[in-house]
């Protein structure tokens, strides 16, 4: 029997079908949908759409929905939970933007975004782990977005970026400030997966070394942070990214 659990993201509630292979959302991409703003007529892309949820609820509120997952199984769900939804979605089996032609008004991308334990790792399915994980760092993939996502926005766009002291964050966030103005728009301690939990040995390490951060809270569980920025070209950049967009056909 299919598992559907519903779920209020941008004011609007989405219902969501389960599909092997495809993450739900968890706590930690609940947290970051709370903070991101998308308006009626807005074009949106999803990076890493997963289930959908994210083009989805852009979608029930009005705005015009594209989303990209390197993973198959992430694109038929998606589809398959926009129709359950009644709304429409495109989306494509791609990385990043895949063939998509910008500008977008909103980019969100809930990517993989933490270092993940190489005993962990080794556990997993080879095409469940080439989701999963972020690289050594758990930011590779953030850090190539941040490349590539000037040459699809404009100089009102907005990216909301995830940054997870489960990964070099710091790195994160000096290629952020390097690229594009930056502002904070939320920040919250999440308790650890379980996995963190089950290499506790290996994160204290990463803590000790100052790469990543975890800290035991009063009760006894293990917390990270999660942030939220709001990511916008300044003018010299967005216009460079301009200069070597794609032309839009007459």
């Amino acid at each position: 029997m299919t598992r559907s659990v519903t779920l209020s993201v941008f004011g609007t509630e989405v219902v969501l079908e389960d599909a092997p292979g495809v993450w739900m959302p968890t706590e930690n991409g609940m947290f970051y949908s709370r903070s991101i703003r998308v308006r009626p007529g807005e074009r949106v892309i999803d990076v890493g759409t997963g289930s959908g949820v994210l083009a989805i609820a852009a979608a029930r509120v009005g705005a015009r929905a594209c989303a990209t997952d390197t993973d198959a199984r992430a694109v038929a769900a998606a589809l398959r939970n926009a129709r359950l939804n009644r709304v429409e979605i495109e989306c494509q089996t791609a990385q990043f933007f895949g063939g998509f032609e910008g500008p977008f008004d909103v980019v969100l991308a809930n990517l993989p975004n933490e270092i993940v334990a190489p005993a962990h790792l080794a556990g997993l399915d080879p095409v469940d782990a080439r989701v999963f994980a972020g690289g050594e760092g758990g930011n590779e993939h953030l850090l190539a977005l941040l490349r590539e996502a000037p040459a699809h926005m404009h100089a009102g766009s907005r990216l909301y970026l995830p940054v997870h002291s489960l990964t070099d964050y710091h790195g994160t966030l000096r290629a952020a400030m390097d690229g594009y103005e930056v502002r904070l728009v939320d920040l919250s301690p999440l308790p650890v997966k379980p996995f963190v939990r089950e290499n506790l040995d290996f994160y204290r390490a990463l803590d000790d070394a100052g790469i990543a951060h975890i800290y035991r809270a009063p009760d006894g569980q293990w917390h990270s942070y999660g942030y939220v920025y709001e990511l916008t070209l300044p003018a010299a950049i967005e216009s460079r990214a301009r200069a070597h967009a794609p032309s839009a056909p007459s």
